[in-house]
């Protein structure tokens, strides 16, 4: 719409016009927009049909599957580890207790060994550890350092041995 102002004479003195209204959002926006979620669903639709036939044709043997939970620990946590018979009478002896927080972090970080008795499924994990021992003489307590070791079936996380020296 243009409105032309002029004087009382005929002078012209000033057009004002109304600028044109624009939209919020333009139909070519909406286009493109439209043309570029169809090609992330097509590509999301493709990954997910190859990942299936990848998952319907790839079987792991167990012992792939062993080493596999091994390596990444699935399933462990200090909650989840249970203990041998034998291993629960040692952690009642304060000589030899080891709290299981410091057995887990054995487990998920130390050294991974076959088993010093070849039982199948049991793994040896060692690692290093410091206690706090109190020297009697003068009364003081000095960090030692022990080699930290634990024997454990990576099946079901059942702790059979634990041993620090």
């Amino acid at each position: 719409m243009c409105v032309r102002r002029h004087y009382a004479e005929g002078n012209f003195v000033i057009l004002e016009e109304a600028p044109l209204g624009s939209l919020l959002i333009d139909p070519l926006d909406i286009a493109l927009l439209a043309a570029g979620v169809f090609r992330v669903f097509m590509a999301g639709r493709s990954l997910l049909q190859s990942g299936a036939r990848a998952a319907i044709t790839v079987k792991l043997s167990q012992s792939t599957v062993t080493f596999l939970r091994g390596r990444l620990k699935m399933g462990l946590s200090a909650r989840n580890l249970k203990m041998t018979e034998t291993a629960a009478k040692h952690m009642h002896n304060p000589g030899r207790y080891v709290p299981l927080q410091l057995q887990e972090k054995a487990i998920r970080y130390g050294r991974r060994m076959p088993d010093p008795q070849k039982k199948i499924g049991y793994f040896r994990y060692e690692t290093e550890m410091y206690r706090l021992v109190e020297n009697k003489v003068n009364k003081t307590y000095t960090y030692k350092k022990y080699m930290l070791e634990v024997i454990v079936r990576e099946k079901n996380w059942t702790i059979s041995h634990f041993l620090y020296k």
